[in-house]
């Protein structure tokens, strides 16, 4: 879940303790945020002007506090300004809300540190062009596909999300490239898959190194990831001393190629996307922002999900249609259906609910992802099977396996594996020592 982990899953509202140590005029919205026992524990230790900081971070996802949010940025610190902002930029609600984008552009003027005005106006502009694409997304809506207008309407629709991002990533590399073929037809596979894993931290480290452990017992035929692959904001260039520290050193000695997918802290910067698609090596191949492949007896659809436009609609539901192959697999970063219920997670969970499940709804095998920092498979819906493995090295996230059908849901690093012949596919799902917690196997 990336910049947004102290956002986790619904518990409690705020404590009495907590409340004491906040300002009054927080108190009546902050009793709207829920919180786990550990975030509780956590957060009533900050001192009261770091509470508050924190309180605010946390408000800027909720709707109904918006105003105050606006009224108290230019009061706060840098750090804490960036982080309301980076909510503000990837919230939808912040888009309805009117004067937004003038406000900030006033806080950015006012603002004496040239870095924060910056910020300030990027932001606005990430809202101004989400509002103007509205215009365009409503046109693009009642045309139908076969008019002659929908496509350049469609292309329009993605160029309108790369300026909204402030993305350098140019068209020809958010466009899918031909159908290729990485395992040949007659063979069975064995794969990888790892999510939200590039922190260099020691639980990276340490799931990376089980990876090592089992492949060297049985090679995997390759890998794919489920986004977030480098954090804060995706690589700075094909030359970041990252790609040797933090991939390279850690899954280059599995000796296979990695598929990767992107996720949303692939996009908090303008090179962080084109950076991961330019680098090449014997372990990493990104040909674009989305692709599909043939491995085996099934064909892999990779797709971006931060953000899904028409043109990458388009394609998919081309791709999935024309596709002959036994098995189908569909991976990218959020979850269409997720262990979790804040109304952050619930937000993004309607996005991919209606932007990407009504493409793959009872037309593939199984959608896998990551974003939630934890391992999960949910109930099948509509013949697709649901899995999910963001446990890759990023800071955990709760999980609530009461809801959305979760068959297994556990708040742990990990990483899964899946084998596939044109009888039977088996999807195995492992913490981070390599002890398998949950599989799934299904034929057809």
């Amino acid at each position: 879940m990336g910049i947004f982990y102290w956002l986790l899953a619904a518990a409690l509202p705020p404590s009495p303790a907590l409340f004491e140590k906040l300002p009054p005029d927080y108190r009546p919205l902050a009793q709207n945020l829920k919180l786990t026992a550990k975030e509780q524990k956590a957060w009533v230790s900050l001192e009261p002007e770091d509470l508050k900081h924190q309180v605010l971070i946390a408000l800027a996802s909720e709707p109904s506090a918006a105003d105050f949010v606006v009224a108290h940025l230019g009061q706060e610190s840098r750090d804490t300004v960036e982080k309301v902002l980076k909510v503000i930029a990837y919230e939808s609600f912040w888009i309805d809300r009117p004067g937004t984008a003038e406000q900030l552009a006033r806080l950015g003027k006012a603002s004496a540190d040239d870095d924060l005005m910056l910020d300030y106006l990027d932001s606005a502009r990430r809202l101004e062009v989400h509002a103007l694409r509205q215009i365009l997304d409503a046109r693009l809506a009642s045309t139908p596909d076969t008019a002659p207008e929908h496509a350049s309407l469609a292309q329009a629709d993605d160029d309108w999300i790369a300026l909204g991002r402030g993305s350098n990533l140019p068209a020809f590399l958010r466009k899918a490239p031909p159908l290729f073929t990485v395992v040949p037809a007659d063979r069975a596979i064995r794969v990888i898959g790892i999510g939200d894993f590039g922190t260099g931290s020691s639980a990276q480290r340490g799931v990376a190194h089980s990876i090592q452990t089992m492949s060297v017992q049985k090679r995997f035929d390759f890998g794919i990831t489920f986004g977030d692959n480098f954090y804060p904001s995706g690589m700075v260039s094909p030359r970041d001393p990252r790609w040797r520290d933090w991939w390279e050193n850690l899954y280059a000695p599995l000796g296979t190629k990695f598929y990767p997918t992107f996720g949303n802290h692939e996009w908090y910067s303008p090179d962080g996307g084109v950076s991961e698609i330019v680098y090449h090596s014997d372990s990493w191949s990104m040909p674009a922002e989305f692709y599909t492949f043939l491995a085996g007896p099934v064909q892999f659809f990779a797709v971006d999900t931060t953000e899904i436009s028409a043109v990458q609609a388009g394609w998919l539901h081309q791709a999935i249609a024309a596709s002959t192959a036994h098995w189908k697999i569909v991976y990218g970063h959020h979850p269409v259906f997720a262990p979790e219920k804040t109304a952050k997670s619930l937000a993004e969970q309607r996005y991919e609910q209606e932007h990407l499940w009504p493409i793959i709804r009872g037309k593939v095998d199984a959608y896998i992802c990551g974003h939630q920092h934890a391992m999960a498979q949910l109930a099948p819906r509509e013949g697709v099977r649901l899995y999910m493995s963001g446990g890759g090295g990023a800071p955990l996230s709760a999980v609530d396996a009461a809801v959305n059908r979760t068959q297994f849901a556990e708040s742990t690093f990990g990483f899964l594996t899946l084998e596939a012949d044109p009888s039977q596919m088996k999807i195995a799902i492992y913490d981070a020592k390599g002890s398998v917690i949950d599989s799934d196997s299904f034929t057809k």
